[in-house]
């Protein structure tokens, strides 16, 4: 396959889908027909899916700016007065008004190659300007009659668990906003305990690790693990007593090590052979005494859920999402673990999850397990496109130079102030 980086003429306007007040067809113009090939759209490597299909014209490549715009973490408005495209993100006001071939940053003119021209109810404006303004790279695959766009790096939350062995891996940590620590479980008796199993607290060297964390700003996060195989869950999910017992002493450890939060990673609810439906309530309400308890001691609380499209339906996104600050979405184990996790089914899993769930609210897990350097890009970059609260990544253990690159090429994160001008992107002749 052959891809350029704006090197093909094809490669010229986006157009900004606007539904509602959008501008007049003052511009005559194809449209997409069968005798035309189509046009495809990939952002962050895959498929994005458009109101309408991209079209050429006078030599260009026409395609639906609105879905691109905000995917890309604008705000777009449309002014029917004076039909202007007006665009804010990264810093900055963009105005475009159809017909004019110059435009407006931050009040400054600037110089367009090719006027916004209005077609059908969208406005299309140049990919060179979006490029030079926002940073994004565009690009045209000529065999796949492919748009590639490669979103800018943006600022996400961003999460990393530490833990079972990561201890190699922690000066990764300070590029993150915060580090969950994989050292508590859920007892058999429904206690908390941070001294059993692989998921404990560190016998030697956790009070000169917190202290380094914290030296760093990035926050920190408890996480207390149960697969419920002692029915330990469905224990704490029944009596009350235990419940404000659990609440407590976890308030407790979290003040005693100064932690900001915690994070509950219950799977596998309750009794398997029970009612689906009162597992899903019964663990609201917990999560919910939980997160009062936190909150009124000044700590937040995270849950880890199942994928909404997964096999296990015990989690009620929506009432969970009333409770508590954060819920990450594991939204992988849909293939075998080693493996790259399908995108079409985290995509689908990242829109049931909106149903319920505002946006802010919302963290992408991520499996270093399972992505490659590659592969961990297209995860982030639906994040992104979605505009989800932040990204968390499964384990530290397992990172590498390139996979840290990855993310760190994808994202502004927490060590850094990514600066992206114009001299730092691809010739756009």
């Amino acid at each position: 396959m052959t891809k350029s980086w704006f090197h093909a003429p094809m490669v010229g306007l986006l157009t900004l889908g606007l539904l509602v007040g959008g501008p007049h067809a003052v511009y005559a113009a194809p449209v997409a027909s069968d005798v035309q090939p189509k046009i495809d759209i990939k952002l962050d490597g895959i498929k994005l899916t458009t109101p309408v299909d991209s079209i050429q014209y006078k030599t260009r490549t026409m395609v639906p700016f609105r879905a691109i715009g905000e995917a890309l973490g604008l705000t777009v408005q449309w002014e029917e007065a004076t039909q202007t495209v007006v665009a804010t993100g990264a810093g900055k006001v963009i105005r475009l008004q159809v017909g004019n071939t110059t435009a407006t940053v931050n009040a400054q003119s600037v110089a367009l190659d090719a006027e916004p021209i209005a077609v059908s109810d969208r406005v299309l404006i140049p990919v060179r300007f979006l490029s030079e303004q926002f940073g994004a790279k565009v690009g045209w695959e000529e065999s796949t009659r492919t748009v590639l766009i490669s979103s800018q790096p943006r600022k996400l939350d961003t999460m990393v668990f530490y833990g079972l062995g990561s201890y190699e891996k922690r000066t990764y940590i300070p590029k993150f906003d915060q580090a969950t620590l994989t050292w508590s479980i859920l007892d058999a008796d429904g206690t908390l305990n941070v001294n059993k199993s692989e998921y404990h607290w560190p016998t030697a060297g956790a009070e000169d690790f917190l202290q380094e964390v914290k030296s760093a700003k990035v926050g920190t996060q408890l996480m207390v693990f149960s697969e419920n195989k002692s029915g330990e869950i469905t224990k704490l999910m029944q009596n009350p007593a235990l419940q404000q017992k659990f609440a407590g002493d976890l308030v407790k450890k979290l003040q005693d090590q100064g932690l900001d939060s915690a994070m509950l990673d219950f799977e596998t609810l309750g009794d398997p052979q029970a009612d689906v439906q009162s597992v899903r309530a019964q663990y609201a309400a917990l999560v919910k005494t939980i997160a009062d308890t936190l909150h009124k001691s000044g700590k937040k609380l995270s849950v880890v859920m199942a994928p909404p499209n997964g096999w296990y339906k015990g989690y009620d996104y929506k009432a969970i999402a009333q409770s508590a600050d954060q819920l990450f979405v594991m939204a992988y184990s849909y293939v075998d673990d080693k493996l790259p996790q399908p995108n079409d089914r985290i995509q689908e899993a990242i829109e049931l999850a909106l149903q319920d769930v505002p946006r802010e609210k919302l963290t992408l897990g991520i499996n270093a397990f399972s992505e490659t350097p590659e592969t961990v890009k297209e995860k982030i970059g639906l994040a992104k496109r979605y505009n989800l609260h932040g990204v968390g990544f499964w384990i530290l253990v397992v990172f590498d130079p390139a996979f840290m690159q990855a993310i760190d090429e994808s994202l502004i994160l927490h060590d850094e102030t990514k600066q992206v001008t114009q001299e730092e992107e691809p010739h756009t002749r």
